[in-house]
């Protein structure tokens, strides 16, 4: 006989242990001598340090619970099996300890909201007192027998329960294993009881099993100690094992804090003022409370309950009930959201969806899943994305307990649907979200169940007419059912009874008795929002008089009248101020977008907080006033804004109550706003790093003005242009727009400001303000352009965002005159707004196609990163989660006309639809093409989608059933790079690998006309005009040609200017003009009329600058880049002189001037050493060619007849500058590149530098090397150039040092200058041989004194990238250089005195100041100002006179600048006279 459970919960059933011999007894041998069945390592040892912990209620240390659990070693022989001998104390010890440590383990458990874990505790608590309580011969056999029973059939049970097997399944054997040996170990020892001692099931029913017959059935009383005892150790052992299981499973479910940190950014934020409605009173509403419960247990029926009813029926109190009823988050999995109108901008959709998971997460699976999901990032909590919020946090992380029982299943409250989304309820997205994710959830498994309560307002009867939930309807009015009045008189007793006891000598216990009672519970009509509202009128005056006044309105359940009441007896009255009051009050706090505090509202309406309080007070049967101020039911709101109620004079009209709000909004910022509002002490401490922030705002800024500042332009879009209001919205924008700035910065409101002011310009535009639009235009734009500033800094809004604004804004010109000491621009900056109103930032790949919706107001981008995102213009925020689905790339991205639908097309060979609202993949993915998709495109309808595809196919497919339109339009001998509908939708256009331009008819799939064909190499891309005329295409051969559609043939000549690839091209809307974008890193206009091109690029290398030098007499600088030209710069103007100077093949690596100037040498990776004239910019004679590698170094000799040229063939070669042929042998000698070379002063000598860490020394004429190579850099040998005097020689190397040498004994000079922190590329000796320049990879510019070794002053910094070349200008006043960032600087050197200045006012930025950030930090780090990213390449640094490159330059006048705790007089004089 070996019973054993099935336990279901298993994947993997353990086979079962072998039974000890330990109750059937070998011949021969006595029970007694029989061992305990007990390994010696499970045999628990008592220790003192085991319970402690746990009393202490601190961590377990050990995983397994150690007891003295041994066989008493003093147990005689004989008679050692009388109950009341063996070792009692002991075993009560071991029992106490044991049930000690359970206890606690229980504790825990009911803590956390663990019930199984609670229950199983409790269950072998039981089982053990049962043990010892027959071992004490206290209990008759039997009840040991039922015990464990019972115990096994309540722990399988609890074993299934939330979440425990997930548990188990995830752990394995370190906490499965010691349960199912524990589980088998008691089934084990229930069978042989029965089985050793002859009981059998009537044996135990009959209640008969005591001990003497146990012992009369065994036989001896000494066999009956063996089994008793063996009973106990066994049993002991067994709770030792589930002891370390329950220890495990705490630390599974509960202590793992990092997914709670994870989790806890789930949690929304419940305003103080939001508590749950008050629950039914006790004994009401049975009958329906008991229908939920049913439905809730019911698998076969829906899983949405729809509790509906008219306002007042009592729906919120069910709801509030239910959550107690149905034990949520106690003994069920589930969760509880309760809309409230008031507190809309707070209780949104997405709230409720990151409540309920977050509430769901107690189950270790959906906990385990979203922990994962939000580490790596893959969860947006914040997308305004609804339905795929639901998906990752609800319906995902659901279906992941599918098969959870019904008793288990979770189950979710939703209160007041209707209130979701505020005033605008129906209108509002909030509401519309809802509706759609509800529709979601009806499509869940049945098990999963939601209940909701609501009124039946169109948009939900809609809903709930397709989802057919389970619904209760509440019967009111006329149709009241008698259980709902009975209710309703349960309800009154006992709100009766507290009256009374307000009124002991007045009042009967029993007033108003029962007749009245009842006539209330009918006039109530059902709801029990009437008589709530009764029972607080009655609260607030004379009882008996309140009464009369309560049943002396007309009809059953008349809200109307009741409130009419309300209104006459706390106003009997009123003056006009009084109604005035009243109505600004009321109004007030329905359309107020939050709920305010009685004194906000005093303050915000400007009334007298006692005039407030009157009006709160007499309403206070209708609304509640002990924290925010909210009405206790929407049916009062209803009744205020209904023209036609009773109370037609105290109607509220929305547009007024806006307009007053707006008006006072507009009052109070007027009054309050005011020029550094949180008196910041210092401009160097940003607002995070503000102690105490958020309590001293409290102080600074009111909570009304904090409103004002948030939903002025709120509340002023539903209002009218008064005067008074237009001139208030004027000296905001005139006055008061920086300090507005101040309350949005501090609050972190950044990005709401600039929807703010875009709900401002829109109302301007309504109604025609135009001489505000400008400078409104410009307020958006400001937020935008230093949003990261505004973010960080309130005194930077005036010392860093002010200074840089564009100068001919309107902002410039109305702010920045009255904040004098700040920083000027003496030169550059922006003369007006970037185009560029926002940098959208997330993909992970480069971005290779973006598209716009119709309306403007998204764009959607496709990148290599395989997926397609969406963003929202004006926020420059991603919407939603990012689209993905593709496997590779995403070559192409398009919005359909109705912007509702994206297509995209990929590498991976498929296009696919996406539905923008949801995220989700619209349809299966269209395949068919059979290779990668390179193009995509809506039809005008938005019905159909052309793809094109290299494997030379155009295809067409059905929006809506996703099958192909026809057959595939073949005729391109090439990959079809590009697609394009003509306007009317009849038409497609085509571009090819094959070079040509295809039309094709879309209803025939024939090809339109012959190949249009003249670009040169591939066409990348085609546009139609929006007239259908013309087709514009671009191509690889850098053209851009129009072409006439009915004739085939181009239209005028080919637009020329690009440098690169043409990679996309498009239409204006007029058909005007045509865009095109490069390669070259440019973008172009151009006319279609003239051809020619519509303004000009910018001027500048489009690629690293690697060597710079300056003519002899001072008037040029020679520059030479990656981007394989020469440039001559005029060192006063910062302008080209000439064009560019052009014939190399590849990188231009190095340039020289000739010494009298009128020449330039270049050497270059083509191999070749160029000569070019100065004046006319054309190369002199031909190429010098020879080298077998890339030429890194070239210059001229002395007196010019000769140049000096170093390779990577590690071979230096001269040559003779008027014949070009070269002169004598190659130099060889060095075992690696040749990095640099130079004459020597006399031009007899020529010096090279290598990778091979030497210098060497050649004689020019013989061409032999002079003396031993220069040895000692650890490093390669980069640059080396001859004091004027010929005597010194100076190294840069990779080494980072700069190195002095003797040019006679090849001794280094002193020591190595050190400083640099990267590679330092270039030096220079100045004429007078008293300085060396350096270029470093640190991006640094440094000085060195030849003499004493020492750096003079501090490094030039201003390059982002490293620098190349440096060289000194003749009269040695000024230094060039030459950088990775594609720019030329000069730094003028006369103000050098400058650096060793102490730290002031105007002197800290030229005075070791540093970029980090954009911030300039003076020589204790502080943040003096900052720049945009787009100024700070062109930002003139120290000493820095010239600036050449692609940037916009930027010199600062900082004479008058005030920073650090000087930074409040930025305002100056003007402070002073505005005040």
């Amino acid at each position: 006989m070996e019973p054993k459970p099935n336990w279901k919960f298993w994947k993997k059933k353990k086979s079962p242990k072998p039974t000890t011999s330990s109750l059937s007894t070998p011949a021969g041998t006595s029970a007694a001598s029989v061992p305990a069945p007990v390994a010696a390592s499970a045999t628990p040892v008592e220790t003192n340090s085991t319970i402690s912990p746990i009393v202490n209620n601190q961590t377990v240390q050990n995983s397994v619970v150690a007891t003295d659990d041994s066989p008493p070693s003093n147990l005689p022989e004989q008679h050692a099996c009388l109950p009341s001998r063996p070792c009692v104390s002991k075993t009560e010890a071991w029992l106490s300890r044991a049930t000690l440590f359970l206890t606690f383990t229980k504790s825990v458990a009911e803590g956390v909201g663990l019930t199984p874990l609670k229950a199983a505790c409790e269950g072998v608590v039981s089982l053990l007192e049962a043990v010892q309580a027959v071992q004490n011969n206290r209990s008759a056999w039997n009840e040991l027998v039922l015990a464990i029973k019972t115990h096994l059939d309540t722990f399988e049970q609890q074993l299934g329960q939330v979440g425990i097997s997930d548990i188990l399944e995830e752990v394995e054997s370190s906490l499965k294993g010691p349960i199912e040996d524990y589980l088998n170990d008691v089934t084990d020892l229930l069978a042989n009881i029965l089985a050793e001692s002859g009981i059998t099931e009537a044996d135990i029913k009959d209640n008969k099993l005591t001990i003497s017959v146990l012992v009369q059935r065994i036989g001896t009383t000494k066999l009956e100690a063996g089994v008793i005892n063996d009973y106990r150790l066994r049993l002991q052992t067994a709770q030792s094992k589930i002891m370390q299981s329950l220890i495990l499973y705490i630390a599974s479910s509960v202590g793992n804090s990092k997914d709670d940190a994870v989790l806890a950014r789930l949690q929304f934020t419940k305003p103080s003022n939001i508590s749950r409605p008050r629950e039914c009173v006790k004994g009401t509403r049975t009958d329906i409370l008991a229908k939920c419960k049913e439905w809730s247990l019911n698998e076969d029926t829906p899983n949405i309950l729809w509790i509906k009813g008219h306002p007042g029926g009592g729906k919120s109190a069910i709801a509030s009930s239910l959550v107690n009823e149905l034990e949520i988050k106690k003994k069920r999995l589930g969760s509880s959201f309760f809309f409230q109108r008031q507190n809309a901008i707070a209780m949104t959709t997405p709230a409720l969806w990151r409540t309920v998971a977050y509430d769901l997460a107690r189950h270790p699976t959906i906990r385990k899943s979203l922990a994962a999901e939000m580490k790596k990032e893959e969860i947006d909590l914040e997308t305004p994305n609804i339905d795929v919020l639901f998906q990752q946090l609800i319906q995902g992380p659901l279906t992941k307990i599918e098969d959870i029982p019904i008793e288990q299943s979770p189950i979710v409250v939703i209160d007041a649907l209707d209130e979701c989304g505020g005033l605008d309820s129906q209108r509002s997205k909030d509401r519309k979200d809802l509706i759609r994710t509800l529709d979601s959830w009806s499509k869940l498994p049945r098990n999963f169940k939601l209940i909701v309560t609501s009124r039946e307002e169109s948009d939900i009867a809609r809903l709930f007419s397709r989802t057919q939930p389970h619904t209760i309807e509440l019967s009111t009015g006329e149709k009241t059912d008698m259980q709902s009045k009975e209710d309703i008189q349960s309800f009154l007793r006992i709100e009766f009874q507290t009256i009374t006891e307000r009124y002991p000598e007045s009042l009967s216990a029993d007033w108003p008795g029962s007749k009245i009672i009842e006539d209330l519970a009918v006039k109530a009509g059902g709801l029990f929002i009437w008589a709530s509202t009764a029972i607080k009128l009655i609260e607030a005056g004379e009882p008996e008089e309140q009464l009369k006044q309560a049943l002396s309105g007309k009809g059953t359940g008349d809200m109307n009248s009741l409130y009419v009441q309300v209104i006459k007896m706390s106003f009997p009255s009123p003056s006009i101020q009084v109604v005035q009051n009243l109505l600004s009050v009321v109004g007030t706090i329905i359309v107020a977008k939050e709920p305010m505090r009685l004194s906000a509202v005093a303050q915000l309406l400007s009334i007298a907080k006692p005039v407030a309080e009157h009006i709160c007070t007499g309403l206070q049967s209708v609304m509640e006033s002990k924290e925010e101020l909210r009405f206790r039911h929407q049916s009062f709101v209803d009744f205020l804004l209904d023209p036609g109620s009773d109370a037609s004079n105290l109607s509220i009209s929305l547009g007024k109550a806006h307009e007053a709000l707006a008006s006072r909004c507009l009052k109070i910022m007027r009054n309050e706003l005011r020029f550094n509002i949180g008196t910041i002490e210092s401009s160097y401490t940003l607002n995070d790093e503000i102690p105490g922030l958020e309590s001293w705002l409290e102080k600074c800024i009111s909570p009304h003005l904090l409103y004002a500042s948030r939903f002025w332009t709120t509340h002023l879009e539903e209002a009218s242009p008064s005067p008074e209001i237009l001139d208030d919205v004027r000296y905001f924008l005139r006055n008061q727009f920086l300090f507005w700035l101040e309350v949005i910065s501090l609050h972190q409101l950044v990005n709401g400001g600039v929807v703010i002011l875009l709900v401002l310009l829109r109302w301007l535009k309504r109604h025609c303000l135009e001489d505000l639009i400008a400078l409104a235009s410009d307020m958006p734009r400001f937020i935008t352009h230093f949003n990261t500033l505004i973010l960080q800094s309130v005194p930077h809004i005036y010392l860093s965002a002010l200074p840089f604004v564009p100068k001919q804004s309107w902002i410039a010109k109305e702010y920045g005159p009255r904040y004098p000491n700040t920083l000027k621009i003496e030169e550059g900056g922006d003369q007006k707004w970037l185009a560029t109103l926002n940098i959208l930032s997330g993909h992970n790949g480069d971005v290779l196609s973006v598209g716009w919706s119709a309306d403007g107001q998204r764009i959607v981008s496709g990148s290599y990163d395989k997926t397609v995102r969406i963003w929202d213009v004006t926020t420059g925020q991603q919407q939603g989660s990012l689209l993905d689905g593709h496997n590779d790339w995403v070559e192409s991205v398009a919005f359909s006309p109705d912007g509702r639908r994206i297509v995209s097309g990929s590498i991976d060979q498929t296009v696919r639809i996406w539905d923008v609202e949801t995220g989700k993949q619209h349809g299966p993915s269209l395949e068919g093409h059979n290779g990668w998709v390179q193009s995509v495109a809506f039809s005008p309808d938005g019905r159909r989608i052309v793809s094109g595809s290299y494997d030379k196919t155009v295809r067409i497919w059905d929006v809506e059933t996703g099958k192909q339109h026809g057959p595939s339009l073949e005729g391109h001998d090439g990959f079809v790079l590009s697609v394009a509908f003509s306007p009317d939708g009849r038409g497609i256009a085509t571009g090819s690998s094959d070079k040509t331009v295809r039309i094709w008819d879309v209803e025939t799939g024939r090809q339109h006309g012959r190949s249009l064909k003249g670009h040169n190499v591939w066409v990348r891309s085609v546009a139609i005009s929006s007239d259908g005329r013309w087709i514009v295409s671009g191509s690889f051969d850098r053209t851009v040609r129009i072409w006439d559609v009915e004739t085939g043939k181009q239209h005028g000549l080919s637009f020329e200017g690009h440098d690169g690839w043409i990679q996309s091209v498009a239409f204006s809307p007029d058909g005007r003009r045509i865009v095109s974008g490069s390669n070259d890193k440019t973008v172009r206009i151009w006319d279609v009329e003239t051809g020619k091109q519509h303004g000009l690029s910018l001027g500048g290398h489009d690629d690293r600058v690697v060597s710079v030098a300056i003519s002899p007499d001072g008037r040029w600088i020679v520059s030479s880049s990656n981007d394989k030209t020469v440039r001559i710069w005029d060192v006063e103007t910062g302008k080209q002189h000439g064009p560019s100077l052009e014939g190399h093949n590849d990188r231009v690596q190095s340039v020289a001037f000739s010494p009298d100037g009128r020449r330039v040498v270049s050497g270059s990776d083509d191999r070749t050493v160029r000569i070019w004239d100065v004046e006319t910019g054309k190369q002199y004679g031909l190429s010098f060619e020879g080298h077998n590698g890339w030429i890194q170094s070239v210059a001229f000799s002395p007196d010019g007849r000769r140049i000096v040229s170093g390779s990577f063939d590690r071979t230096v070669r001269i040559w003779d500058v008027e014949t070009g042929k070269q002169h004598g042998l190659s130099f060889e000698g060095h075992d690696d590149w040749i990095q640099s070379v130079a004459f020597s002063p006399d031009g007899q000598r020529i010096l090279s530098g290598s990778n091979d860490k030497t210098v060497r020394i050649w004689d020019v004429e013989t061409g032999k090397q002079h003396g031993l190579s220069l040895e000692g850099q650890d490093g390669f040998v980069f640059s080396m150039t001859f004091s004027p005097d010929g005597r010194w020689i100076a190294t840069g190397s990779s080494d980072k040092t700069v190195r002095i040498w003797d040019a006679e004994t090849g001794r280094q000079h002193g020591r190595s200058l050190k400083g640099h922190d990267g590679w330092v590329r270039s030096v220079a000796i100045s004429l007078d041989g008293r300085q060396i320049v350096s270029g470093s990879n640190d991006n640094t510019v440094r000085i060195w004194d030849v003499e004493t070794g020492q750096q003079l002053g501090s490094s030039l910094e201003g390059h982002n990238d490293q620098v190349w070349s440096v060289a000194f200008s003749p009269n040695g006043r000024q230094i060039a250089s030459a950088s990775d960032d594609k720019t030329v600087r000069v730094w003028d050197l006369r103000h050098a005195p400058l650096l060793e200045m102490s730290f002031k006012k105007a002197s800290s930025y030229l005075n070791a100041s540093r970029m980090t950030d954009g911030w300039i930090r003076g020589p204790n780090s502080e943040r003096l100002f900052w720049v945009a990213p787009h100024l700070q390449m062109g930002l003139f640094p120290p000493f820095q006179t010239l600036f050449i490159g692609q940037y916009i330059q930027t010199r600062l006048d900082m004479s008058k600048f005030v920073h650090g705790a000087a930074w409040t007089q930025v305002r100056g004089d003007w402070a002073e006279a505005s005040a």
